[in-house]
């Protein structure tokens, strides 16, 4: 038996590995990979339990799996969001976590940026009336109104990390008051951004548009819902780029129905991809991408160069750069041993 690191990959998005196998091969790390996106806990287990180091995009980590890797000291998610390992577990069983909380950022950002374009200025409208106009020989822009400018409006920013703070930057050019709910940002961080933390009642009450840019928690998850609804401006709508789990859906497409906001931006889903009876699916008011806005050559290449740095510090004895569950560094159960 090889007594070598062994990196190992449970399922990838990459067309192939060939410049990650010539990584490993130059820090002499074995390296094997599968495409286990939905594979089963006891087929995860299988095949990763001896990895030292384990890399994993959508397979779910459940508390099961966690238990059952029992070799494996550092597991990181392929990517920013979180929600498919089961942390607690981890923590448990002396696994540090880590993710990639940078990489794709500022294409996100450029994603909740153009659904905010396409979503206040009701481009499938727009794209509808066109056709509409070509058969009929005469424009017929009446179906569009009302259509307002975004310069002078109030744009608002639910977390102002990686992701909000990009959005922020971007969206200053276009002369709009911002207001950031944050409250986790520090004081010189604040300073720093130049702005003040908003509260999230005040954000949904004066904000014309609201973008969503925080991770899953108990605090966070169904933030969006029928009650919260209610605060915004029927003239608002709402952006989600960040994950499915932040707005009850149901309560979303009830809320388009009865106009009490006017439109919704989306590229996360509860379960992906949606199923054929997803509520905002066909709606005229809900503009719908297909969880692509971390994607880019350039995010690609973010991802597989962190990933990488991460494995380099893991071949050092070192910890990865983003560990999302810090506690278990004081675990007498981590298995880790790093300097």
């Amino acid at each position: 038996m090889s007594d070598k690191i062994l990196f190992k990959i449970s399922d990838y998005i990459e067309p192939d590995l060939k410049w990650e196998e010539e990584q490993c091969k130059q820090l002499g790390v074995d390296f094997k990979y599968y495409q286990m996106k939905t594979a089963t806990p006891a087929e995860l287990i299988e095949n990763c339990a001896d990895a030292d180091i384990l890399l994993v995009n959508m397979a779910k980590v459940t508390p099961e799996v966690m238990a059952g890797l029992k070799n494996v000291k550092v597991l990181i998610r392929h990517g920013i969001g979180y929600d498919n390992f089961d942390l607690p577990s981890a923590t448990e069983n002396g696994i540090v976590c880590a993710n990639q909380p940078t990489a794709s950022s500022e294409d996100v950002a450029e994603q909740a940026i153009m659904l905010m374009m396409a979503t206040y200025r009701k481009i499938f409208i727009q794209k509808d009336i066109l056709s509409k106009s070509v058969a009929n020989g005469k424009w017929m822009f009446e179906s569009v109104y009302p259509v307002y400018r975004i310069g002078g409006k109030t744009l608002g920013i639910i977390g102002c990390g990686n992701i909000g703070s990009y959005v922020l930057k971007k969206m200053r050019s276009f002369g709009m008051k911002i207001l950031v709910d944050d409250p986790y940002l520090s004081k010189e961080r604040l300073k720093e951004l130049g702005i003040e933390h908003t509260q999230l009642e005040k954000v949904l009450k004066e904000a014309d548009i609201v973008t969503i840019h925080v991770p899953v928690t108990d605090e966070t998850r169904g933030m969006f819902n029928a009650r919260t609804f209610k605060l915004m401006k029927n003239s608002a709508i709402l952006i989600n780029t960040a994950r499915g789990p932040m707005i009850n859906v149901p309560d979303l497409a009830e809320a388009l129905k009865n106009g009490i906001i006017a439109g919704a931006g989306i590229d996360v889903y509860d379960k992906e991809p949606p199923d054929p009876d997803y509520p905002l699916l066909g709606m005229e008011k809900a503009v719908l991408t297909p969880h692509l806005a971390w994607y880019s050559v350039e995010g690609g290449w973010d991802i597989r160069y962190t990933v990488i740095d991460d494995l380099k510090a893991f071949v050092a004895g070192k910890l990865p750069k983003s560990v999302i569950n810090p506690s278990v560094l004081s675990s007498p159960k981590l298995k880790m041993k790093f300097k």
